[in-house]
């Protein structure tokens, strides 16, 4: 069986990890955001896994809803911003209010 194709962008690295990490095949994940047709959803989960397609804005925020993720974190570079934006999101907001004056604190700008 060959291979699966390794991941060539940023969002397809982190939308396939973000995929597994939730046990769902590439059918389950287009099913879940509405592409229905099982022989083109799962073919075009893959094709914005491998990079060879960007799904448009309103795909992109199905795809981040559907795995509980912020759609920035998909798009973040270098990975510790994308781990900055993740564990932020995990916060109650009135954290997120906290961690953002932390932040201003640390550059000087409070």
């Amino acid at each position: 069986m060959p291979q699966p194709k390794q991941p060539t962008s940023v969002f397809g690295k982190r939308l396939r990890a973000a995929r597994k990490a939730m046990g769902w095949t590439q059918a389950e994940l287009a099913r879940r955001i509405g592409m229905e047709e099982e022989n083109t959803g799962a073919p075009r989960v893959s094709r914005y896994e491998t990079g060879l397609h960007e799904p448009d804005q309103a795909t992109a925020e199905k795809l981040a809803e559907a795995l509980g993720l912020p759609l920035a974190y998909f798009y973040a570079t270098p990975d510790v911003l994308a781990e900055i934006i993740l564990l932020v999101s995990q916060l109650p907001a009135s954290k997120q209010k906290e961690a953002l004056e932390r932040v201003r604190g640390l550059l000087g700008k409070e």
